[in-house]
């Protein structure tokens, strides 16, 4: 039976059931959304492991070791755009959502 949201889904729901709809149905299958846990549970890993205060939330300092860690060299300047642009709390930090919409 079909999903009914009552509100709409996330920007990053949709993005990740495109990655996952290989068959470009609009829809992913049981086997499809196997990979999406996968794919979530890696990133929640990844999450927890720069977390390394266990605040459930990433400041800049964890978040320029993060991504220096997957291979970039950005300005302290970029960072703190990405802060900016992802810290929708406001209490310079990123949420798990957002860590995955940023890297």
């Amino acid at each position: 039976f079909p999903v009914i949201f009552t509100y709409p889904p996330s920007l990053l729901f949709y993005c990740l059931s495109a990655m996952f709809d290989k068959d470009g149905n609009g829809t992913i299958n049981f086997h499809e959304f196997g990979a999406l846990w996968k794919y979530i549970i890696d990133w929640q890993n990844t999450f927890r492991y720069y977390d390394r205060d266990n605040s459930g939330s990433i400041d800049q300092n964890e978040l320029q070791t993060a991504i220096t860690s997957f291979g970039f060299r950005l300005s302290s300047k970029f960072y703190g755009l990405l802060m900016r642009k992802f810290d929708r709390t406001g209490n310079q930090t990123i949420t798990f959502d957002d860590f995955i919409q940023c890297c």
